[in-house]
């Protein structure tokens, strides 16, 4: 009888080791499958192609009309021919800074945020300088393309855009492209008081400058637009592209948006699951497949 008992335990005692190991083996997996998941989600959100629809088209812009009665706060269209960045601008109200990091152009809570402009900025782009934020994510989407223009080749081969704000279509032509402290307030700064200020603040960009591109003049009253997000090196570590506003629509060279890289958020899947979730799922199966025919063998062997 007490031998028995004794088996018994020894039994339960083996089943629980093994749900345990199973538990042991699957956690990390189910951990990175979420992970993965998560990552999926968060370039879904930023991914180009989830705004085409709300781009302005011609002659009514009438889809991003639809977006700003989303989202009032939605004040323009970026785009930068050549690269992954054609996306909506917002501007959130003075005192709310750090709204859009967290907030997409919807007004809806996402991690890859949305591209914005300072709240010290003018929201129709009238101010000498506007200063436009966005992140810098893997795949080269939302900001992820800024980092290219360091590249001086990079730089000479993309050098339009385009900015829709206040129902009107305006060039965008960039001429620089710089390093800067996120708090160096010589380049991130707003206010400027007469023709001398515009043209010291000129000259300093050129001094900044890893890549300059010549014969696009800055005058008087001309605007121009500061397109920041962070850079590798140290905390504070910004790239910064800087465009003129001009009155001159200019054609878009490329002939379409490329897909840099191989990310998970241009990856297809069935029942929109990405295949990697799929696998993982598999994977899983056929680790507790043989978990369980390897217990029932050793209970066989018993």
């Amino acid at each position: 009888m007490g031998e028995g008992v004794a088996r018994k335990v020894v039994r339960a005692l083996r089943k629980l080791i093994s749900y345990a190991l199973i538990a042991v083996l699957c956690l990390p997996l189910a951990m990175g499958c979420y992970a993965l998941w998560d990552s999926h989600v968060v370039y879904e959100r930023a991914n180009v192609e989830q705004w085409q629809p709300y781009k302005p088209t011609e002659p009514e812009p009438l889809s991003f009309w639809e977006l700003q009665r989303l989202n009032p706060e939605v004040c323009a269209w970026l785009s930068v021919y050549g690269t992954n960045i054609d996306y909506p601008v917002c501007q959130a109200a003075p005192g709310d800074e750090e709204k859009y990091l967290t907030t997409d152009a919807k007004g809806e809570y996402s991690l890859s945020g949305a591209l914005f402009i300072d709240t010290a900025n003018a929201a129709d782009f009238s101010d000498f300088s506007t200063i436009v934020y966005g992140h810098h994510m893997e795949n080269e989407v939302m900001f992820g393309a800024i980092t290219n223009f360091a590249d001086k080749e990079f730089f000479d081969e993309h050098r339009y855009g385009n900015l829709f704000v206040n129902d009107t279509n305006y060039g965008l032509e960039f001429f620089c492209f710089l390093d800067a402290d996120a708090y160096d307030r010589d380049v991130y700064r707003h206010t400027f008081v007469g023709k001398g200020e515009r043209e010291g603040y000129v000259s300093l960009l050129r001094e900044r400058a890893r890549c300059w591109r010549d014969g696009v003049e800055i005058g008087d009253n001309d605007r121009i637009v500061l397109l920041s997000t962070c850079a590798a090196g140290y905390t504070n570590a910004r790239e910064i592209l800087v465009g003129k506003v001009c009155n001159e629509r200019f054609k878009n060279p490329f002939s379409r948006i490329p897909n840099f890289g191989t990310g998970v958020d241009v990856q297809e899947g069935w029942l929109g699951i990405p295949f990697w979730c799929w696998l993982a799922l598999l994977a899983l199966l056929v680790l507790v497949t043989i978990i369980v025919r390897a217990r029932k063998a050793t209970r066989t062997h018993e």
